[in-house]
């Protein structure tokens, strides 16, 4: 898959040893071909021998119109303080996390040069994870943002993608000062061609957990109205991006389209039950007849992984004719009762270690080399 060719020319050596760094030490270094400069000589001899690029990323200082090579090279100037972009030139703020900045340049890029479908590309690694249950207040969230923030603590590129009817995103994923992403659900809808630079523009990053996601405001009547291949291009942008590992997706526990195009592109789908009878019987009913409510192209059967959550140390009897093939129990967290901060679900030691058990069988599938403690 072909890497973006970037050029960084600066007279800053510790920002270019900075720059470098972040990209070799984040998943970005598959993205981009990187070539440092700090003088404008070295810059004009790299060109003289026919060299191109497909981002010049220059302090403003050191440009000349001879480095616009081609018209499919795009210039981004690193500005410092006053804005003086011209005609036909980008500009970002050079001193801002290099994550934003990073985000910034391929917002740009993608606006201006990509070319995206709504379909991802085949031969990306991205693996996409969703949390289901038929079953309201079965953990759900609780499940997603856990195993979401543990993943992304062992280094792992994470994105997490709230679906719910009603979200509770800020809760448990925040950053300073940033705007909401509404956005992202017009151009899912209106400009769907412009779906990889906004999911760049408008996606957050919690510094403590370590994860993307999409700031989200309560809004039903905008998420009702989102379609089974809207939700699909969706999925697909975030895949098209390459910059994560794991894609988690929280689900509503009713059945609708947003449900199940998740269904459809998930690689893997933790289906979570509740420690009661009631759970047990919804779940083996939808089972029965899930064909006839969301369809044949689901490939739950080898998807599904069961998940007993709230486990109180034995299986009651009354659960064994349901037969469900359950392969992880999570604790019931009594301390969670009354929880008055969602940070709390974040640092129970117990239920901590069941979880990364059953995120190494489940999501990392206990890849060679990886181990999560």
């Amino acid at each position: 898959m072909k890497k973006l060719q970037l050029i960084l020319l600066d007279s800053d050596s510790l920002f270019l040893k900075s720059f470098n760094e972040y990209i070799i030490s984040s998943n970005l270094h598959s993205k981009f071909d990187i070539k440092l400069f700090s003088t404008k000589e070295s810059m004009k001899h790299f060109l003289a021998s026919g060299q191109g690029y497909d981002i010049l990323l220059v302090q403003p200082a050191l440009y000349a119109k001879e480095m616009l090579v081609s018209e499919k090279g795009m210039v981004v100037f690193l500005q410092e303080g006053e804005n003086f972009a011209k005609e036909g030139i980008f500009e970002v703020f050079k001193f801002q996390p290099l994550n934003k900045l990073l985000s910034s340049i391929l917002s740009i890029y993608y606006e201006n040069f990509s070319n995206f479908s709504g379909l991802a590309r085949k031969g990306i690694k991205t693996k996409v994870i969703s949390i289901y249950s038929p079953i309201g207040g079965s953990g759900k969230t609780t499940i997603a943002v856990n195993i979401s923030r543990q993943l992304a603590l062992k280094g792992h590129k994470v994105f997490y993608l709230n679906l719910e009817l009603l979200n509770s995103t800020s809760l448990y994923f925040r950053s300073q000062g940033d705007l909401p992403s509404l956005q992202i659900l017009y151009y899912l809808k209106a400009r769907p061609d412009q779906l990889l630079a906004k999911v760049e523009a408008l996606k957050k990053y919690d510094d403590h957990s370590k994860v993307d996601y999409f700031d989200l405001p309560p809004c039903p009547d905008e998420m009702m109205s989102i379609t089974k291949d809207e939700i699909k291009k969706l999925i697909h942008a975030l895949i098209e991006t390459e910059q994560y590992d794991y894609i988690l997706i929280d689900l509503d526990s009713s059945v609708h389209e947003r449900n199940i195009a998740a269904f459809e592109e998930s690689n893997q789908v933790v289906w979570l039950l509740n420690n009661d009878i009631q759970s047990f019987q919804k779940t083996s009913a939808l089972l029965e007849r899930l064909d006839d409510v969301i369809g044949t192209e689901h490939g739950l059967a080898e998807k599904a992984s069961f998940v007993m959550n709230r486990f109180m140390g034995h299986f009651p009897q009354a659960y064994y004719p349901y037969n469900l093939p359950i392969i992880g129990y999570l604790p019931n967290i009594m301390e969670w009762a009354q929880v008055v901060d969602a940070q709390q679900v974040f640092y129970h030691p117990l239920f901590t270690q069941e979880l990364l058990s059953i995120t190494e069988d489940i999501v990392v599938g206990k890849q060679a080399g990886v181990t999560i403690d």
